[in-house]
């Protein structure tokens, strides 16, 4: 009852918080409250929102994967590559990129399973292994030059609407219907609530978190996409870091550290906190340095919600 109690009153606190948000920064910059500024936001954390729905999977079962910000960068970097240097059409090129995605998803879902190695120890394996790879396949140095259609996946708009938070919102439909709506997603809930009692009732455990994982790579792979084709160009420091951000948006809304609660709706507003907090700060003209500092300060508050949430349980 406390903790029913208790995660009602998170998530209704998220929301009120990101209401408060938007009156301040709309008080310190009257631009701020404008259709335009609310677009721009949106298509700011369309990538890290995709990257939010993703790795919900994963912390669902009680893991992480520490990994999605450097292979956001590889998968950039290996498409950049693909129809750079070896001519490739953007299709094909793209969905081998989207493959090696997925290949680390299987990887570090079979590390975890079969090694019993702990998630955030075998994520942070990987994460160092990928960021070599990176940078050994473009020699430290960005790849550009790409066909002018492949800008329209993070540049291009579908009327008013920008084609990156198009994806945003088809991501979030097609998360929350898996998770909320299929036996695939409610074992997941399962596993993260009690993962011993999910295998006595007859769920297969391992099999079930390395699809979570592989889930959480495909969709780190269309935010890899998104990134790579607005800055158009492949750059090995693409993504590194943005895991903390993910990690800070999903547990601020309300997606348990331990596994087995939250919701998409949650860890998307928790996304847009972060959003407003930087598109706020940037135009308050708060330095880069102190939004760092935020964001981590932001981090241990969600940290500190959820671990007062298992107190209460």
């Amino acid at each position: 009852m406390h903790k029913k109690l208790f995660q009602k009153l998170q998530t209704l606190g998220i929301y009120f918080a990101l209401i408060i948000l938007i009156i301040l920064f709309t008080l310190m910059n009257s631009s701020f409250f404008s259709a335009s500024n609310f677009i721009n936001i949106l298509r700011q954390v369309s990538t890290m929102g995709i990257m939010a729905v993703g790795a919900m999977f994963v912390m669902l079962t009680g893991g992480v994967d520490l990994s999605v910000g450097t292979q956001i960068s590889i998968v950039g970097i290996s498409t950049a590559y693909f129809m750079v240097n070896y001519g490739m059409n953007p299709v094909p090129a793209v969905l081998l990129g989207f493959a090696i995605g997925i290949v680390i998803g299987i990887a570090n879902g079979i590390i975890v399973t079969k090694t019993k190695i702990p998630p955030m120890i075998a994520t942070l394996g990987m994460m160092q292994i990928v960021k070599g790879l990176s940078y050994t396949i473009c020699q430290g140095l960005p790849i550009f030059g790409f066909p002018e259609k492949f800008a329209f996946i993070g540049q291009g708009s579908i009327g008013i609407i920008p084609f990156p938070i198009i994806l945003f919102i088809l991501c979030v439909l097609v998360g929350s219907f898996v998770l909320n709506k299929t036996v695939f997603g409610r074992s997941l809930y399962a596993i993260g609530s009690n993962e011993e009692a999910s295998r006595l009732s007859g769920i297969q455990v391992k099999r079930q978190k390395l699809i979570a994982y592989i889930v959480c790579s495909a969709f780190t792979g269309i935010a890899a996409l998104i990134t790579l084709s607005r800055i158009n160009a492949g750059q090995p420091i693409s993504g590194i870091g943005s895991e903390m951000d993910v990690l800070t948006a999903i547990i601020l809304g309300g997606v348990s550290f331990t596994g087995g609660e939250g919701k998409v709706s949650g860890a998307v507003a928790g996304v847009l906190i972060l959003g407003v907090l930087s598109n706020g700060m940037v135009m308050a003209g708060l330095g880069e340095y102190m939004q760092v500092i935020l964001k981590g300060a932001v981090l241990l508050f969600a940290l500190s919600l959820d671990g007062l949430k298992q107190r209460h349980a």
